[in-house]
This record gives C-alpha cells, sequence and structure tokens, in this order.
C-alpha cells in the first residue's frame, strides 16, 4: 500500500514537473516572437515529428543537382537553364564547366529554383512549377541518393519521420497506360493490364529501387523512419492516369513501405480542371478493390483568380466526399467551397487532416497571413500539420515553415507541439496509435507500454516524439 502511494506521488511530482517545463518553453517562445533569428534556432531544435508533405525531386537543393551533372558528365542548355544528357554540343556546354563560370552557376540556381524571385515582376506559380523541368532529366538517376540527402537535413532540424512522394516506377507505368484502347471502362483498362502481365514487372522494379533508396537513407541517417506515398500523375490523359493508379494500388497492396498514394501536378491545369469528375470516379471504382491502401490528395492548391470562380467550390469537398481521401495536401480554397460548414464537420468527425505548406502557397498561388485559411481549419477542429512540399525548389526547410507559422499566424507553442504530435497521428505508418484520442491527454497503455510500442512502429515514434520533447522542454 504505501508502495503505491509513493508511485502515486511521484508520478504526481513528474507530471507537475513536465507541466511546469511547458509553460516555461511556452513563455520562451513567446519572448522570441520579436527576435526572429534566436527564433529561428529555438524551433530549430524543436522536435517536429514528421513531414507528410515532402515531393522528393522538390525537396533536393539545386545545388546538390548541379554538383551530379558534374560528376555524371551532364550537359546544360543555356536558353532553357536545364540539365540535359550529353554529348555537349553547341550550344549545348558541359556542367564540367560549371566552376569557372559563376554566372551560369547562379543562373542555374536562380532557374531551379525560387531564389532570388521577384514577386513583383515574375508569376510564382509558373516560375515555381517550371523548375521541376530543368533538373528532372537528372533527378530520376539520384533516387537513392536524392533521398538520403533529405533525410539526413531533415534529422539535423528535428524530424524524425518522412512520407516521401515519388513515383519509383519512373514513368513505366504511363506507358503501360498508352497502350490502352481510349474510352475503354475502367474494369476493362484494369483487367487489360493485370492480365497483360506487364504490372508486376513494373511493381517489381519500383520495389527494388524502393529497396535502394531505403538502404540508402538509413546508412546516411540511421534514426529517421521513412514510408513512401506512392506519385501519380493528374495532369497526364485518362488512360496514362488509370494506369498510374493501378500500379501504384498494386505495388501498396504487395509493398508495406508504400504506406499510400497521392495525385499530383498543378490542379489549375487544363487536364486537371477538366478531368477531375472522371479521376474522382476512378478513385470510387479502385478504392474498394484495395481497402487497405490510404489516400492523401493535393485538393484545393487553387486560388481566387488563378481558375473561374466555379473552379473553387468542389475540389476539397469531392475529394473528401467521393474520393474518401484521409489527407488533404494545401486545401487552400476551403473557404470557397460549396456547402463549406458541412464540409469542415465532416472532415472533423472522420478526422481528414490537412497537410499546410506555408511557403509554397505563398509563393505559388499568394496566399499568406490572414488569408490563410490555417485558423479557419483550426477554429472548426479540422486537424492540421505543418509540411515542406518542395523545399529545395522554395529554398527552406520545416524550420522555416514553423517560423511562418509562429510569426505569421500567430501560434502558440502548445499549437506547434499539437501540429508535431499531429503529423504522427495521422501518418499511414502501420500500427495503432500511442493515443486514446486526438487530444493527447492519455496513453492507451497507461503507465506500462513497452509491449504496446514493441508491437506498434506508430506508438514507437510517438513515443519517440514524446521523450524528445521532454528533453527539449526541459532544457528550455
Amino acid at each position: 500500500m504505501f508502495r503505491g502511494i509513493r508511485l502515486l506521488f511521484l508520478l504526481l511530482a513528474l507530471a507537475a514537473s513536465a507541466l511546469a517545463d511547458e509553460q516555461s518553453t511556452a513563455r520562451r517562445l513567446d519572448e522570441l516572437r520579436t527576435d526572429p533569428l534566436l527564433l529561428r534556432r529555438f524551433l530549430e531544435e524543436l522536435p517536429k515529428g514528421g513531414d507528410l508533405h515532402e515531393h522528393l525531386s522538390g525537396a533536393v537543393y539545386a545545388e546538390t543537382y548541379l554538383d551530379w551533372a558534374m560528376h555524371d558528365g551532364l550537359c546544360i542548355d543555356r536558353a532553357k537553364l536545364a540539365i540535359v544528357p550529353p554529348p555537349c554540343d553547341a550550344p549545348l556546354v558541359s556542367a564540367a564547366t560549371l566552376p569557372s563560370d559563376s554566372h551560369l552557376y547562379g543562373q542555374l540556381i536562380d532557374a531551379m529554383s525560387m531564389r532570388n524571385y521577384k514577386p513583383a515582376v515574375e508569376n510564382g506559380h509558373d516560375r515555381f512549377f517550371a523548375t521541376f523541368g530543368r533538373f528532372g532529366g537528372i533527378a530520376s538517376h539520384h533516387v537513392p541518393e536524392m533521398l538520403a540527402n533529405v533525410a539526413t537535413r531533415f534529422a539535423a532540424e528535428n524530424i524524425d519521420y518522412i512520407e516521401s512522394l515519388f513515383g519509383p516506377d519512373l514513368g513505366a507505368a504511363r506507358q503501360l497506360g498508352s497502350t490502352l484502347p481510349h474510352g475503354a471502362s475502367f474494369a476493362d483498362m484494369r483487367d487489360a493490364l493485370l492480365k497483360s502481365g506487364n504490372v508486376a514487372q513494373v511493381v517489381a522494379n519500383a520495389r527494388k529501387l524502393i529497396d535502394d533508396a531505403d538502404a540508402a537513407a538509413h546508412r546516411a541517417s540511421p534514426n529517421t523512419t521513412i514510408r513512401y506515398l506512392y506519385e501519380v500523375h493528374r495532369g497526364y490523359p485518362r488512360e496514362m492516369f488509370f494506369a498510374e493508379l493501378v500500379v501504384a494500388f498494386e505495388a501498396a497492396s504487395v509493398d508495406p513501405r508504400i504506406v499510400g498514394l497521392n495525385p499530383v501536378m498543378p490542379e489549375d491545369s487544363w487536364p486537371s480542371m477538366t478531368n477531375f469528375d472522371d479521376q474522382m470516379a476512378m478513385f470510387t471504382y479502385l478504392r474498394p478493390l484495395y481497402p487497405k491502401v490510404h489516400l492523401s490528395a493535393h485538393a484545393g492548391e487553387l486560388a481566387a483568380g488563378l481558375v473561374p470562380p466555379e473552379g473553387l467550390r468542389n475540389h476539397i469537398r469531392d475529394t473528401v466526399m467521393i474520393a474518401k481521401a484521409e489527407r488533404i495536401g494545401h486545401g487552400v480554397d476551403v473557404a470557397r467551397e460549396s456547402g463549406m460548414p458541412q464540409l469542415l464537420k465532416t472532415m472533423s468527425d472522420r478526422g481528414v487532416a490537412v497537410e499546410i505548406c506555408l511557403t509554397s502557397n505563398d509563393v505559388i498561388l499568394g496566399v499568406s497571413g490572414r488569408e490563410h485559411p490555417l485558423h479557419l481549419y483550426m477554429r472548426n477542429n479540422v486537424p492540421v500539420m505543418l509540411a515542406t512540399d518542395d523545399p529545395g525548389v522554395s529554398r527552406g526547410d520545416m524550420t522555416t515553415e514553423f517560423q511562418r507559422a509562429v510569426l505569421e499566424q500567430g501560434l502558440t507553442y502548445a499549437d506547434l507541439k499539437r501540429l508535431a504530435r499531429n503529423s504522427l497521428e495521422y501518418s499511414f505508418i502501420e500500427g495503432k496509435s500511442l493515443w486514446t484520442n486526438a487530444k493527447y491527454e492519455a496513453y492507451v497503455c497507461g503507465t506500462a507500454c513497452d509491449d504496446f510500442i514493441a508491437k506498434s512502429a506508430k506508438a514507437r515514434e510517438q513515443w519517440k516524439l514524446e521523450q524528445r520533447l521532454r528533453d527539449f522542454e526541459a532544457a528550455h
């Protein structure tokens, strides 16, 4: 009896100490709001949980791509400011000449990123998306190195979990789609793909690339946990997109590292807008066939003026209601959606989380500050987390997103802590949650969690975050 009482008092004392540390840390953050330089250092040290919205190719800095281009003997197209394959005959020049041509080197970094972006004279949307074509030719040849590079950089700013977005079939699925008859039904297209035997080979090759990338990332950053979201490209023709979906669903069904899929490419493009309803119907058809595969979807990466008003009314709603997405990427135009109050209630009730990308929303859409819907989601109890999107292109990192959240959105330390926890609670990593609910008030395992944590990868990541948060708060 006395031992139980002593244990109770010990637990109460530890809880009181932890609460005092948290309150002290919150005060320290408030003190630093007027000191951006020290705020940056504080937030860099903050354990951030995970990044659930990180495009692998866009996460690598231009300087790294140029280093690889020099090493690989590739060429530079001066007119297009792009990395291209040899031979480097005029007007192309060898990438090996870049160390002696600082002007061209600087031009390439600007063209392959948002560095020196001038909002008053440039279209941020077009500048941003144009970068991918300039380094796309080399990115597909360095996937393991890219993942190792990103994992190492993220670990340096205290990110322990990544759901990395890329297409590990490197376009092979689209090639399968190009052989499908135009206008065929979903069932006929899927049957043709699976009966051909080619899908199995594409999936096997994709898994081999993930094997190589996993190994490289683990060597570079052994304490980082990585899972994959299979990118499918909604800007391609109907049959190609459908083939990508089938390959992605098949791959996720056999490889537990592929925890879901995500449709990408500019949402305002002609194919994305014109084919949207058809693509929602594809998810309606395919998702019941692969019930264990998760879906996070870019939706609402739109703003007034980018598309006609009617184009802002249903993308988030239909992605949630029809495609049954479990997370939404961006969600910027939610205030323009038809039936917004009911949509927000549905997202809250279902726990449909929103991956908030403050920097890219600013530079691509021109949406920031009070115009951003972050607080609208939070007021309506829709779970949110911060994400980097394409930090190499935007020349930022996750700490930049947290700093913008504090300085531009007025978030408190309690808010930041909740967002970090959300990044793991709403991740697709396998296993049960450590928490009884998303209020983060109690563990499902009480005070004896060793066995529970051993059986759940999600709980292990959450346990790690809690330990790291306690250490952080004790030090601040």
